[in-house]
């Protein structure tokens, strides 16, 4: 596993990429099943794997006083990402401003720009962006 700490040192693989994003903490069964999933998805389809999650959880900057104590540190996380065998693994700083980013510029720099996605693998219920303005049909759209 590749793992990313900047969007501007991405790999962009022609292939595209098969994309799931969240904290992970833990990476618990639920998680390795999405992954799982995710990797025959993208074999399918001939694409690359890639995993976007956070340095710090957004709940830690956008509601610090309600979120959850943490399973795992980042490094823990990767390791166990690494176990789940996908190709990149993205760390987003996440902090101020970044609770700030519209959704679109999200899937324009991160999703678009830093992994070609091609598919995106996120629970009906999926928020994201300044607001949790974006969803599931903003990545459909766009």
């Amino acid at each position: 596993m590749e793992v990313l700490r900047d969007v501007e040192s991405c790999p962009r693989p022609e292939e595209g990429t098969a994309v799931t994003i969240g904290a992970f903490d833990g990476v618990h069964r639920g998680h390795q099943t999405v992954i799982a999933a995710l990797e025959r998805r993208a074999a399918a389809e001939g694409l690359r794997t890639a995993v976007v999650t956070f340095d710090r959880h957004p709940a830690s900057v956008v509601r610090p006083d309600s979120a959850p104590l943490l399973l795992t540190d980042l490094d823990q996380k990767l390791e166990l990402l690494a176990d789940c065998g996908v190709d990149y693994t993205l760390v987003v700083h996440f902090d101020e401003a970044r609770a700030q980013e519209p959704a679109e510029d999200f899937v324009t720099e991160v999703l678009s720009g830093c992994l070609n996605a091609r598919l995106v693998a996120v629970g009906d219920d999926f928020h994201f962006g300044h607001r949790r303005a974006g969803n599931v049909e903003l990545l459909r759209r766009m």
